[in-house]
């Protein structure tokens, strides 16, 4: 698990006022998620449904179209359902890429789940993935009936600290938190860093 010491440094770096998406709505004002976000990732956060359909369209014509239509909707941009903010609790959650780098990625490649932890405190909305040998640590922000934001950094495995949001663009993580099901979120990484067009995290809770 990661040390009470690496998540006191995000919170220290992401701790501000609440955040929004570029679509709010009059129940969900605009909020101050772009004064936190770099400006690499405003324009990832702005262009996901780009990125998603880039991200399909590769995957279908690598061949594993089947397989994205098994995994309804959670690929599809106009999935999201209203009330985004996923509740607290762990989660069972497995992330696909898609559209690989053509120097060696795979056009779909979808890994097991793994374990994740949503938490509230007076900072807010707090994600961690536990496990596995690429993390991210972060927090979620309200943005809007059908959206929330994520914003984040990326840990290694065997790391016990971390490198704070906006300080290396390689380890930031952005991403759009919807609901897609009555127990199903998913998180939309647009145009990462590393080997894909878009990576989409599946979430469903784990009763314990």
């Amino acid at each position: 698990m990661i040390k009470s010491g690496v998540i006191a440094v995000l919170v220290f770096a992401l701790a501000a006022p609440t955040p929004t998406f570029a679509e709010s709505d009059a129940s969900h004002p605009e909020s101050q998620w772009r004064d936190l976000a770099t400006e690499a990732d405003q324009k990832r956060l702005d262009n996901w449904r780009n990125a998603l359909e880039i991200g399909r369209d590769g995957a279908v014509q690598g061949g594993e179209g089947d397989k994205l239509a098994a995994r309804n909707p959670l690929f599809e941009d106009a999935a999201a359902l209203p009330d985004s903010n996923i509740p607290v609790g762990l989660y069972a959650c497995s992330v696909t890429k898609l559209d690989g780098d053509p120097t060696g990625g795979l056009p779909y490649i979808a890994y097991p789940a793994f374990r994740c932890r949503v938490t509230v405190d007076a900072n807010g909305r707090h994600f961690t993935k536990l496990i596995g040998s690429q993390r991210t640590i972060g927090w979620i922000y309200e943005a809007g009936n059908r959206h929330s934001i994520y914003l984040g950094t990326l840990i290694y495995g065997y790391e016990d600290s971390l490198t704070p949001y906006g300080k290396t663009e390689e380890r930031d993580q952005a991403a759009v938190v919807q609901r897609i099901g009555p127990k199903q979120w998913r998180m939309v990484f647009p145009y990462p860093y590393y080997e894909s067009k878009a990576n989409v995290m599946e979430l469903t809770p784990i009763t314990e």
